[in-house]
């Protein structure tokens, strides 16, 4: 089967777009923050043994996992966090469908409008940065 062109994802320093399977092999790897055998790994996947060695090494030369070997072993450890991953994609898209990343615009297009006045912008910047602090904090808006 031949592998189509990934996009790269400018976000994340122009890596490749994990494709649906890398994807998958990704979540599980999340799921496990210290790391994760390669042989658990094996374990969770019913594909052969092969196509699995081959989907971590993907992941791995497009700079989403790190692999160390111990012994007989390869443990991979996520370098790229799901929200991080997540977060490059909406932002690639948005760039493809609206031309740009800019909050204030999507907003304004939401709003079936071109663009948002001095003030409007000013309340949205007010709301970004006050969820950015809620983020941080842990603490949410009620």
């Amino acid at each position: 089967m031949a592998r189509t062109s990934e996009e790269p994802l400018e976000m994340l320093g122009g890596k490749k777009k994990l494709s649906p399977m890398e994807l998958e092999f990704m979540q599980f790897i999340w799921e496990h923050p210290q790391g994760i055998s390669s042989e658990e790994i094996y374990r969770h996947f019913p594909q052969a043994r092969g196509t699995k060695s081959t989907v971590l090494y993907h992941i791995s030369e497009k700079g989403y996992v790190e692999n160390r070997q111990e012994g007989r072993h390869h443990f991979y450890t996520a370098l790229v966090g799901r929200g991080e991953y997540e977060k490059a994609l909406v932002r690639q898209e948005f760039m493809k469908t609206l031309g740009s990343t800019s909050f204030e615009k999507l907003v304004a297009a939401f709003c079936g409008k071109e663009t948002l006045t001095q003030r409007q912008q000013e309340k949205v910047q007010e709301l970004l940065e006050e969820l950015e602090r809620d983020a941080e904090t842990g603490e949410s808006v009620d």
